[in-house]
């Protein structure tokens, strides 16, 4: 019975097995499971038990059943990424409280590779992988630890541990590589809800300013060979067309997606894409919305990629992983040049019935002087330029009527404020327009080929229609700060006119000399596992088959996948066997050797059989052999239990010549 017991260190093991697996997910768990799970730890250290007692069954039954109603009363569920991954844990922790014997504990150490797997559900990140590398070699040693003797090292455990891990590493790397790719567990939209930074699908002054003060990563963005100026960098992400005087909402009628990879719609067709065309790939943050960001006009061939009616990229569903989609685009293509439908000019010429009465009468003055619609764009554009309008992330609270306080006594304010500004004088003077949002601009890496558009790079601006043109984009920060177009606002970090006072711009955005180049090394690492590990998806192993190979054949693929596998076999067989020859004695593979010379001649060593007593038979069946026998016998048993670091080489030489000169002496 005792047997079945485990051993003080193999519960020491087991509850840093679980420490290690839980760890990771911490810092999103309900608190009340959080400590819950550590003190279950706690509790079940020995030397703790051995002061407590160990839980009885009441008391886990209530424990259990409390847990249950904690999981349910914080998820409303047990399904899902947060419920169905905290109740998992709660199981863990109730595992390891009614461990007793050898068997739960390995029960309960299984459980805890199935505990670290779920942290991939909410995010893959290089460093979370190499944690959960090394958390695995803890996991693999508490269960080293079930089998081996009491009294071992936990650095001999962890030796062992690692050493199959490695092992493992060619197999791994060879099903990587070569086994079919099946869509991961976190692609199942399992992670929807988890309120992403980014866009939102209506704008109210600030909402942009508030993105532009973080630093976190929206998109990466590989060109394929020219790429436009900084300035021409506008990617179009969402566009706003109702107004109701405080905010900016999309409207229904106006998206009407259609699949971008069968060419454009009608509703465009008959333009000429003649023209010089742009060739990208983006690689695209979760977001939990629908859009995607490109630049005008595009077009994509990916998979679930659409194309809205006012010209932007959307997505099938809303973004809960990361994705990348192939674009096209012509940033000089003229679209609905000739004219717009009624419905859609309607739509874009609304604005609420009342308010903001000094705008609209400045907007019908002005459009009259004019004379044109284009004229009075230049009009507006040259009065933000020469007035003393200010562009800051700090702008002062707006009243009632926003545009009204915006353009004639607070004159600060960010892109939003700007953009919204200038669409109403335009709508309010009969010109179609509406706002979009996304980002401008970007930054190259300094140590690869790509761009990365972080959310400070958030950004607003306008898009009017003008007779014989279509739409034309208009961007009112480009004269009021044309430093933010020109030079990007991760440049502007330092001016303490555009970021506030409060002196942290630099700090936050990571500036500074050092901060900033340990933060593109960051972004490369990150970007090289996005793209080469996390993105190895079908179409990339194809290509990878198709170059190796030369077929994409899925028999060919298995069968270049079986051959590696053979050869790896035959390899851990012979690292194996050399392993269990160094660990043989030199004087037992003497011994050996000489067994073999005695079976030649007839006399095979028994099973269990002694030196002393195998030596006795041989002169028995072999007198001729009697004297050499008994002389090997007495010479291995003296050598072989000789007190450790004595050598006696006269006595080892004649050994080995009784053994046979042939045979070499590994020492």
């Amino acid at each position: 019975m005792n047997a079945l017991l485990p051993s003080r260190s193999a519960r020491y093991w087991q509850v840093a097995a679980l420490f290690v697996a839980v760890l990771p997910q911490a810092d999103r768990l309900p608190l009340w499971l959080t400590a819950g799970l550590l003190l279950a730890c706690i509790w079940r250290l020995p030397w703790v038990e051995a002061r407590l007692g160990a839980p009885g069954r009441l008391w886990r039954v209530l424990v259990m059943l409390a847990g249950m109603a904690a999981v349910f009363y914080s998820h409303r569920t047990f399904l899902g990424p947060e419920g169905g991954v905290s109740f998992l844990l709660l199981c863990a922790g109730l595992k390891l409280l009614e461990s007793r014997n050898r068997r739960d504990l390995f029960i309960s150490t299984v459980l805890d590779f199935f505990v670290l797997a779920t942290a991939f559900l909410f995010t893959q990140s290089m460093l979370l992988a190499l944690y959960v590398g090394l958390a695995t070699v803890v996991v693999l040693a508490a269960l080293l630890a079930l089998q081996q003797r009491p009294g071992v090292g936990i650095a001999r455990t962890l030796r062992r541990a690692g050493a199959l891990a490695l092992q493992a590493l060619p197999l791994m790397l060879v099903l990587f590589v070569f086994f079919p790719r099946l869509p991961p567990l976190w692609t199942f939209n399992l992670t929807q809800g988890m309120g992403r930074t980014g866009m939102s699908d209506s704008m109210s002054p600030g909402d942009i300013s508030r993105l532009s003060e973080s630093s976190a990563v929206a998109f990466r963005v590989e060109f394929q060979g020219a790429i436009p100026p900084l300035g021409e960098l506008y990617w179009r992400g969402v566009a706003f067309n109702y107004f109701d005087g405080k905010t900016w909402a999309q409207g229904d009628a106006i998206n009407w997606p259609v699949p971008a990879g069968q060419g454009f719609p009608s509703w465009i067709s008959g333009l000429d894409v003649g023209s010089d065309s742009l060739s990208y790939r983006v690689i695209l943050e979760p977001t939990d919305q629908p859009w995607l960001f490109s630049l005008a006009v595009p077009r994509s061939d990916s998979k679930k990629v659409l194309l809205t009616r006012d010209y932007r990229l959307a997505y099938q569903t809303p973004v809960y992983e990361r994705i990348s989609y192939e674009v096209q685009s012509w940033p000089d293509l003229r679209v609905d040049a000739a004219s717009l439908p009624l419905w859609l000019r309607n739509q874009l010429l609304q604005l609420p019935a009342g308010g903001n009465p000094e705008a609209r009468l400045m907007a019908g003055r002005w459009h009259a002087s004019a004379g044109t619609d284009e004229r009075y764009v230049r009009n507006i554009l040259d009065w933000f330029r020469e007035e003393r309008f200010f562009y800051t992330l700090e702008p002062p609270l707006l009243g009632e009527s926003r545009i009204d306080d915006f353009l004639f006594r607070t004159r600060r304010g960010f892109c939003e404020h700007y953009a919204s500004a200038f669409v109403f004088l335009m709508r309010a003077a009969g010109i179609p327009a509406r706002v979009v949002a996304g980002y401008q601009g970007g930054e190259k890496s300094p140590l690869d080929n790509y761009w990365l558009v972080r959310q400070l790079d958030a950004h607003a601006w306008a898009e009017v229609w003008l007779e014989g043109q279509g739409w034309v984009r208009v961007d009112p920060t480009s004269v009021v700060a044309p430093q933010r177009i020109e030079r990007g606002a991760a440049q502007l970090a330092g001016e303490r006119s555009y970021w506030g006072d409060s002196g942290m711009g630099a700090v936050r955005h990571n500036n500074y000399r050092l901060l900033k180049g340990l933060r593109n090394f960051a972004d490369f690492v990150n970007y090289r596992w996005y793209r080469d590990v996390l993105g190895y998806d079908t179409s990339r192993q194809d290509g990878l088959m198709q170059r190796l190979l030369g077929d994409t054949s899925l028999l060919r693929r298995l069968a270049v996948m079986g051959g590696a596998l053979v050869v790896l076999a035959g390899l851990a067989f012979v690292w194996a066997l050399r392993g269990e020859r160094r660990r043989q004695h030199p004087l037992d593979r003497l011994y050996r050797r000489y067994c073999l010379r005695m079976a030649a001649r007839g006399v095979v060593r028994q099973a269990g059989e002694g030196p002393q007593d195998f030596a006795h038979r041989v002169a028995l069946q072999q007198p001729a052999l009697a004297s050499e026998a008994a002389e090997f016998a007495r010479l291995y048993s003296a050598l072989r239990y000789r007190p450790a670091g004595q050598r006696e080489k006269a006595l080892e030489k004649r050994l080995r010549r009784l053994a046979g000169r042939k045979l070499p002496w590994l020492s």
